[in-house]
């Protein structure tokens, strides 16, 4: 017990219990993508790690089919992922320019798209809807026309 009460406080990284919604409201970008390569780098002194990231989906924000983002390296909030495997990044920028992430900003990708994905075939679905709304007011004008109620046989009378 006294071994506890001597030691120092725990380093552990802690991220904000946030709703995915608001965090997405508060990052500069968010995609899904796969890391397919990652490099140490320094950044003024702070240990870093630089991860290529192929974009699968653009959730948020103006970014390309591939960005570099910059991780912390050697801390508790270290974005450790699997190469090559889906992943949701809530991106920030930096004011160089460059993409920021943290093992808090690392999400799953289909909660990501879920909240923020954009519904794709909006213009296919409005088109159809279109076309089905002219057959069905043309099928009614012929039959106002026609002004008789079709002769179905079992069909009760007027």
């Amino acid at each position: 017990m006294a071994a506890l009460a001597l030691a120092g406080p725990a380093a552990a990284g802690v991220c904000a219990d946030t709703p995915l919604s608001q965090r997405l409201d508060e990052s500069d970008a968010a995609v899904v993508g796969r890391v397919v390569a990652t490099r140490p780098a320094e950044v003024e002194g702070a240990a870093v790690t630089l991860l290529t990231v192929d974009v699968d989906q653009h959730v948020k924000g103006d970014v390309g089919r591939s960005l570099v983002v910059r991780s912390p390296r050697g801390s508790d909030v270290d974005v450790d992922v699997a190469m090559d495997k889906a992943v949701g990044f809530l991106l920030s920028r930096a004011p160089d320019g460059t993409w920021l992430a943290s093992a808090c900003s690392v999400v799953g990708p289909g909660f990501l798209v879920a909240e923020g994905g954009e519904p794709r075939g909006g213009v296919i679905k409005v088109g159809i809807g279109m076309v089905i709304l002219a057959l069905v007011l043309g099928w009614a004008l012929v039959r106002l026309r026609k002004g008789k109620r079709p002769d179905l046989p079992g069909a009760p009378q007027p």
